[in-house]
């Protein structure tokens, strides 16, 4: 994928990914639509048509011979004349040679051969049409000859240089109309390199959509922690007791003895709190109890004398 994807939001990418995951269901769909039977033959055929010329006289009877490399096939058209057809093109690695010819003179050749690949492409290979046309102009100029001499007199760059400053003009141009009219191999391929190409892209929005998702959990993490994170104090406990240690630690031991005095003596929890809270809720029984003992033991103390 270019530069763009390393940019894509969280948003973007799952749309990404939903959309690469749809185009793949419709790639699969036709695919599937191939091995169950197709309307496209087995085999491709290219038709090539002389159609047009500019630069030589009316009177000019021009003639083209046309060559491809795979397979390694030749035809001759004429102006207005029958088209050639070859069938079985390797169309992404097949290239197109053509040498003109006026009355059976040569005229010259093609500047560069012409690639295929372009002129057999589909357009949409999950709607293939039965054929595509395409109108191609091709200069042909005069091959420039070059002696033994003039190879031995200079050196490599010089002889381009030389090349270059003695190109021959173009002597004419031609129009040739290509019909390409595709195979079921060639939709198959077609379609495996738009898979692949989608595959490709819904894996780096995958990427994509993990890195941002990490981002955006690490970041709200952080925030989470900011949050809940006190400050520290300003001051420390006890600054103000640092010169007065031993003072301290002497009022500490004084109210430690007050406080254990408290503690035990006269505090709630003390001994004698206790012992006087319970002789407070029983002095009634302590009371009636040594009355009853008292009046069992000594109750003749109690007794009136005799009378006389």
């Amino acid at each position: 994928m270019t530069d763009s994807a390393t940019s894509m939001t969280l948003e973007e990418a799952r749309d990404e990914i939903k959309k690469c995951e749809e185009e793949i269901q419709s790639i699969k769909t036709a695919l599937r639509g191939i091995a169950s039977g197709s309307s496209l033959s087995e085999a491709n055929s290219l038709q090539i048509e002389f159609t047009k010329v500019e630069g030589l006289p009316e009177t000019a009877k021009p003639a083209l011979k046309l060559q491809i490399s795979s397979p390694i096939e030749e035809s001759e058209v004429t102006l207005g004349g029958e088209k050639a057809t070859f069938e079985g093109v390797e169309t992404g690695v097949a290239m197109l040679t053509v040498d003109a010819n006026d009355a059976g003179i040569p005229l010259g050749t093609s500047t560069n051969p012409i690639e295929l690949t372009s002129l057999c492409a589909m357009d949409d290979p999950k709607q293939p049409k039965d054929e595509y046309v395409t109108e191609v102009p091709v200069a042909i100029v005069a091959a420039a000859p070059v002696t033994d001499d003039k190879k031995s007199d200079t050196t490599e760059g010089e002889a381009a240089k030389s090349e270059e400053s003695t190109a021959e003009p173009v002597i004419c141009t031609v129009t040739l109309k290509v019909t390409y009219k595709p195979s079921a191999k060639d939709q198959r391929e077609e379609l495996y390199d738009a898979l692949n190409k989608t595959s490709q892209r819904k894996a780096t929005a995958l990427s994509e959509l993990r890195k941002r998702s990490i981002e955006k959990a690490r970041a709200g993490a952080e925030s989470d922690k900011t949050a809940i994170t006190r400050s520290k104090p300003s001051v420390k406990p006890g600054f103000l007791n640092k010169g007065g240690k031993k003072g301290a630690e002497e009022d500490k031991s004084v109210a430690s003895l007050a406080k254990q005095w408290y503690k035990r003596v006269t505090g709630p929890d003390s001994i004698v709190m206790k012992t006087a809270f319970w002789a407070f809720l029983t002095k009634d029984f302590l009371i009636f109890f040594g009355a009853v003992g008292f009046m069992h033991f000594q109750g003749n103390v109690l007794s009136l004398p005799a009378p006389p």
